[in-house]
């Protein structure tokens, strides 16, 4: 995959009374309660990930100014998957990662090498570290939400998908299908749920805030965000 493919291929939506109903509901996206409070959320709509396409994802930033390296914009999928492995050792070596993930050491020498120019690892001596988290990692809050007009049980499944990356999920539905059933079964999974009433959206059950970064996923959306929203370095 080249380095220009990995921001987010989205899928051509479907006219219909479903897209309606989405646009409809976020057309005044901040009474609905869901981004946060911090800067004005980034939104992809129905953007390509290893789980599907959820119909919006939005991310709240830490910060007001976003800026990039070209050595960022080259990197890939199998580097963000790398980064994320080693952000989750807390340091380690590249004879382990090797081990661990059944890639050779050359392979993954020029790898460390892509992400360090990236200023996304440290080495010193033999081991790699991921840099600050703070520092590279600007998705205060990556929010999904799958709408349906009646399956909501569709809904749900696939919000449950969406927590591999999403710190909140959401399901969105028409305010007639808001009943018991959907908040419990909501609630197991640790969704939240939306409703639309034509003229309001509300938050009828909050979503279960997950730690990000989740997943290589949660990096993913990450630089999209950065490579939307931010400006190369001069």
């Amino acid at each position: 995959m080249q380095a220009q493919q990995q921001f987010p291929r989205t899928r051509t939506p479907t006219l219909g009374p479903e897209i309606e109903f989405v646009e409809a509901a976020f057309a005044s996206p901040q009474e609905a309660g869901v981004w946060g409070r911090q800067t004005e959320p980034i939104f992809f709509r129905e953007p390509a990930l290893p789980t599907g396409f959820p119909d919006l994802v939005g991310v709240s930033l830490d910060r007001q100014e976003l800026l990039f390296t070209p050595e960022r914009l080259r990197l890939r999928g199998e580097h963000l998957q790398l980064l994320h492995y080693i952000y989750l050792t807390r340091g380690t070596t590249v004879t382990a990662i090797a081990a661990a993930l059944l890639w050779s050491e050359r392979s993954l020498e020029g790898m460390i090498r892509d992400l360090e120019l990236a200023e996304l690892v440290r080495r010193s001596a033999r081991r790699v570290r991921c840099a600050a988290l703070a520092e590279i990692f600007v998705a205060k809050r990556i929010v999904a939400v799958e709408a349906k007009i009646d399956k909501w049980e569709i809904a749900i499944r696939q919000a449950v998908g969406n927590t591999w990356f999403a710190s909140h999920s959401f399901i969105l539905l028409p305010d007639r299908r808001w009943t018991e059933q959907v908040r419990a079964s909501a609630a197991h999974f640790g969704i939240g749920v939306l409703t639309y009433d034509g003229s309001r959206t509300r938050v009828r059950l909050r979503a279960e805030k997950r730690r990000i970064p989740a997943s290589y996923g949660s990096w993913l959306v990450n630089e999209w965000t950065i490579r939307q929203a931010g400006r190369p370095v001069s």
